[in-house]
Protein backbone atom coordinates (compact mmCIF):
# COMPACT_ATOMS: atom_id res chain seq x y z
CA UNK A 1 0.00 0.00 0.00
CA UNK A 2 2.80 2.44 0.85
CA UNK A 3 4.67 1.79 -2.40
CA UNK A 4 1.56 2.45 -4.50
CA UNK A 5 0.89 5.66 -2.56
CA UNK A 6 4.47 6.81 -3.11
CA UNK A 7 4.12 6.25 -6.85
CA UNK A 8 0.72 7.93 -7.21
CA UNK A 9 1.30 10.96 -4.97
CA UNK A 10 3.59 12.89 -7.39
CA UNK A 11 1.09 12.42 -10.22
CA UNK A 12 -1.75 13.68 -8.03
CA UNK A 13 0.29 16.74 -7.03
CA UNK A 14 1.11 17.55 -10.68
CA UNK A 15 -2.52 17.19 -11.77
CA UNK A 16 -3.71 19.34 -8.86
CA UNK A 17 -1.13 21.99 -9.77
CA UNK A 18 -2.28 22.03 -13.39
CA UNK A 19 -5.92 22.34 -12.32
CA UNK A 20 -5.12 25.25 -10.01
CA UNK A 21 -3.07 26.97 -12.73
CA UNK A 22 -5.95 26.59 -15.18
CA UNK A 23 -8.39 28.10 -12.70
CA UNK A 24 -6.01 31.00 -12.04
CA UNK A 25 -5.57 31.65 -15.78
CA UNK A 26 -9.35 31.56 -16.28
CA UNK A 27 -9.68 34.18 -13.54
CA UNK A 28 -7.14 36.39 -15.34
CA UNK A 29 -9.07 35.93 -18.59
CA UNK A 30 -12.33 37.00 -16.92
CA UNK A 31 -10.54 39.97 -15.37
CA UNK A 32 -9.25 40.98 -18.80
CA UNK A 33 -12.81 40.83 -20.16
CA UNK A 34 -14.16 42.99 -17.34
CA UNK A 35 -11.38 45.54 -17.81
CA UNK A 36 -11.85 45.59 -21.60
CA UNK A 37 -15.55 46.28 -21.14
CA UNK A 38 -14.78 49.07 -18.66
CA UNK A 39 -12.17 50.56 -21.00
CA UNK A 40 -14.41 50.45 -24.09
CA UNK A 41 -17.30 52.13 -22.30
CA UNK A 42 -15.04 54.73 -20.70
CA UNK A 43 -13.25 55.50 -23.98
CA UNK A 44 -16.57 55.85 -25.81
CA UNK A 45 -17.92 58.33 -23.28
CA UNK A 46 -14.95 60.09 -21.66
CA UNK A 47 -12.02 59.52 -24.04
CA UNK A 48 -8.91 57.42 -24.36
CA UNK A 49 -6.94 58.95 -21.49
CA UNK A 50 -9.78 58.30 -19.06
CA UNK A 51 -9.92 54.67 -20.21
CA UNK A 52 -6.16 54.29 -19.72
CA UNK A 53 -6.46 55.73 -16.21
CA UNK A 54 -9.41 53.49 -15.35
CA UNK A 55 -7.59 50.31 -16.38
CA UNK A 56 -4.34 51.34 -14.69
CA UNK A 57 -6.22 52.12 -11.49
CA UNK A 58 -8.11 48.83 -11.54
CA UNK A 59 -5.20 46.46 -12.18
CA UNK A 60 -1.50 47.32 -12.34
CA UNK A 61 -0.70 44.10 -14.28
CA UNK A 62 -3.07 45.00 -17.14
CA UNK A 63 -2.14 46.74 -20.37
CA UNK A 64 -4.63 48.46 -22.66
CA UNK A 65 -4.62 49.03 -26.41
CA UNK A 66 -7.36 51.20 -27.93
CA UNK A 67 -8.29 51.51 -31.59
CA UNK A 68 -11.01 53.51 -33.28
CA UNK A 69 -12.87 52.89 -36.51
CA UNK A 70 -15.54 55.41 -37.35
CA UNK A 71 -18.01 55.46 -34.48
CA UNK A 72 -16.57 52.34 -32.85
CA UNK A 73 -13.84 52.02 -30.22
CA UNK A 74 -12.16 48.67 -29.52
CA UNK A 75 -10.38 48.01 -26.23
CA UNK A 76 -7.95 45.10 -25.99
CA UNK A 77 -6.74 44.30 -22.49
CA UNK A 78 -3.90 41.93 -21.67
CA UNK A 79 -3.39 40.67 -18.12
CA UNK A 80 -0.09 39.01 -17.24
CA UNK A 81 -0.50 35.57 -15.70
CA UNK A 82 2.19 33.42 -14.09
CA UNK A 83 5.46 33.31 -16.00
CA UNK A 84 4.81 29.94 -17.64
CA UNK A 85 1.14 30.61 -18.49
CA UNK A 86 0.07 32.55 -21.59
CA UNK A 87 -1.04 36.15 -21.22
CA UNK A 88 -4.81 36.44 -20.82
CA UNK A 89 -6.24 38.73 -23.52
CA UNK A 90 -9.76 39.96 -24.14
CA UNK A 91 -11.30 42.47 -26.54
CA UNK A 92 -14.51 44.51 -26.40
CA UNK A 93 -15.96 46.97 -28.94
CA UNK A 94 -18.30 49.83 -28.01
CA UNK A 95 -20.13 52.41 -30.11
CA UNK A 96 -19.25 56.05 -29.56
CA UNK A 97 -22.40 58.09 -29.25
CA UNK A 98 -22.29 61.38 -31.16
Amino acid sequence: MTAEFALVLPAVVVVLGLVLATVAWAGHHLRAGDLASLAARTAAVEGDSAAQAAVAGADARASLALSRSGTWVTATVSVEAASWLPTARNQVTARVEP
